[in-house]
């Protein structure tokens, strides 16, 4: 069997056993304006998108996370990269990785969660705002996460 096609059926699993979803935020960098005088002055320009993906902790027990976790998070950081290959040269998608976070959310508010993200943000200077190519790449973000199974929140 090829490999490609353990993976994928391994991942929906995950997706699956874990009850994954994802929330699309803004990214927003905050710049200084005339730094060192007084009043500071900033400025918040949206820069891109940060894209979390949960997960469900089937232990329900408050852990750091395990192979699971792992293997999510390799596999994000590859569809990162392939993504990134596909669009413009001026958008950079970054997966990040938040080990130690636990999250006590789901229907019951009680569920332990862990967390992924994937940062879709450009390269065109940090006061640009985003753009065209990053509205592709959460597009194509947003196809390869429903194509495993992951659904909004």
């Amino acid at each position: 069997m090829d490999e490609n096609m353990d993976t994928s059926k391994d991942l929906r699993r995950l997706v699956a056993e874990h009850h994954a979803f994802y929330e699309v935020l803004p990214y927003y960098l905050v710049l200084m304006e005339n730094p060192g005088k007084l009043p500071a002055k900033t400025r918040s320009i949206r820069a891109g998108f940060d894209v979390d993906i949960y997960g469900v902790n089937t232990n329900k027990e408050p852990a750091l996370p395990g192979p699971d976790y792992a293997l999510g998070y390799g596999e994000l950081q590859k569809a990162a990269q392939e993504i990134s290959h596909r669009i413009s040269d001026s958008c950079s998608i970054e997966a990040i990785s938040f080990p130690s976070k636990i999250v006590f959310g789901g229907v019951s508010h009680a569920e332990v969660e862990g967390m992924l993200r994937l940062r879709i943000s450009h390269r065109r200077g940090l006061d640009q705002p985003a753009g065209p190519a990053e509205d592709q790449a959460l597009k194509e973000v947003e196809d390869h996460l429903h194509q495993l199974g992951v659904v909004r929140r």
